[in-house]
């Protein structure tokens, strides 16, 4: 039998940058990272996230070696439940059928993403597994053979908390993620975490605490 990949969608966040590491250290399976530069004209944060998502593949190879690719997403969806996820299943079911081995596809949720009652209902309907089960079965046989049609929720299995990640990875590591969602520019042009948003107050709070 095949060997298990996984595809892990990358962020250049905390979450799918925990995930990464995780796998790395705490499993020897071959892993295969893939970021997606989604270029939302309501979310210009692309730049910031394609910079950590690289800085932290160049820290997390000295862990152990890994695959590594980029896509780019100009899809100009208005903001609706589940569009970041959904854009992952469209772009890993472009990625999955170049790979080897018996693929299975990571993402990146954990359970505050589940704080709002649209996305419980999405995840109790199984929407996401859905997608994806259909993606596959669209991939042109025998393409798509290898790929498992059970999505892996590493972080919602294992029942971590944001604080519990940040407690668990190295400090500059966490120096490298980007989690702002309206990033300011500073006098020379470059940007800066606004330290108002949700996402940077939670950063700035555990990690105070470390």
């Amino acid at each position: 039998m095949n060997r298990k990949t996984i595809l892990l969608m990358l962020s250049g966040g905390v979450d799918s940058c925990y995930m990464l590491y995780y796998y790395l250290t705490q499993t020897d399976y071959p892993v295969h990272a893939h970021h997606i530069s989604l270029r939302y004209p309501s979310e210009p944060r692309w730049e910031e996230e394609d910079r950590a998502s690289r800085r932290i593949v160049e820290y997390c190879r000295h862990i152990r070696s890994f695959d590594y690719t980029e896509s780019r997403c100009d899809i100009g969806f208005k903001h609706y439940a589940g569009r970041d996820s959904d854009t992952q299943l469209l772009m890993a079911a472009k990625v999955a059928p170049n790979l080897k081995g018996e693929i299975h596809l990571a993402i990146g949720w954990e359970k505050s993403d589940f704080e709002l009652e649209v996305n419980r209902q999405r995840a109790k309907n199984k929407v996401t597994e859905k997608l994806w089960n259909a993606l596959c079965e669209s991939i042109d046989y025998p393409l798509g053979e290898h790929i498992s049609r059970t999505i892996l929720f590493p972080l919602i299995e294992m029942n971590i908390s944001k604080g519990e990640m940040i407690a668990a990875l190295p400090d500059e590591l966490v120096e490298m993620t980007w989690s702002c969602r309206r990033p300011k520019k500073d006098e020379s042009g470059l940007s800066q975490p606004c330290g108002e948003c949700k996402p940077c107050q939670t950063l700035q709070t555990y990690r105070g605490k470390k």
